[in-house]
């Protein structure tokens, strides 16, 4: 489980690292300090700020684009979280990577690219049903539940899920509308994608997911699809009453 910013386990993790310092390396040795930076970002930092980081590098650069801001959850499997940290280090100052790593970082900026030019033509073709400010709003307060369900997920984990969680009542205690309950379940998607990804044996989640047993690993995915499910009810029983009411609205009209 990644660390928050916010955590008091981060403390112990040292600042950030400086690839300045890393000036006049071999590769071999250059390599395994990225790997260990690598390591650290993973601890604080989660996808979306991944692409922060390629935004930032974008700026850095005078490269005109936003794409990264256009990337969401579900493409964590296709861009993954390297292109992210090595924007951070290339922010930073690092000025030569081992030639497989550029590779994988043009890569990847190709797909963030491909992925944000498909649904820029996907989204012109829809009318804005919600506005900007409310929909900020909406992932905002799906974000805060993230982060009060990873301490959750923390402590189950230490207490090897034995300690009972009723997720629905979670949901009730903090009023989830529908339409933040699309967003949570997508959030929640992302934390579940990263165990699922580890078990697949992906070298972004492998290692850091190492330290719980193969048992565990089943468990916290069983977890997560139990929340998402809670939040499926939430979509659909909510929609289908909405469609009630219009329903009997438009009876009534008609009497």
């Amino acid at each position: 489980m990644a660390f928050q910013k916010r955590s008091l386990e981060a403390k112990h993790m040292g600042e950030e690292p400086d690839p300045r310092d890393w000036d006049g390396l071999e590769d071999e040795k250059l390599e395994e300090e990225v790997h260990n930076a690598f390591r650290w970002y993973y601890k604080f930092y989660d996808f979306k700020e991944c692409m922060d980081f390629v935004q930032e590098y974008y700026k850095k650069n005078k490269v005109k684009s936003k794409s990264p801001k256009k990337i969401k959850p579900i493409d964590l499997e296709s861009v993954g979280m390297h292109v992210g940290y090595i924007a951070r280090l290339k922010t930073r100052g690092i000025d030569h990577l081992p030639e497989h790593l550029e590779t994988l970082f043009i890569d990847k900026l190709k797909k963030i690219e491909e992925i944000a030019n498909v649904r820029k033509v996907v989204n012109d073709s829809k009318p804005d049903k919600i506005k900007p400010d409310i929909q900020k709003r909406i992932r905002e307060a799906a974000r805060r539940l993230r982060y009060d369900i990873e301490e959750v997920i923390d402590e189950q984990i230490d207490d090897e899920f034995k300690k009972k969680f009723n997720f629905k009542q979670f949901l009730e205690r903090n009023k989830v509308t529908r339409p933040v309950a699309k967003h949570l379940k997508v959030e929640i998607s992302e934390l579940a994608s990263e165990i699922i990804l580890a078990k697949k044996g992906d070298p972004d989640f492998k290692e850091a997911y190492s330290h719980l047993s193969g048992h565990q690993q089943n468990r916290l995915i069983k977890f997560y699809e139990k929340m998402t499910e809670e939040c499926e009810t939430i979509i659909t029983t909510k929609k289908s009453k909405k469609k009630i009411v219009k329903k009997v609205a438009r009876l009534k009209r008609k009497k």
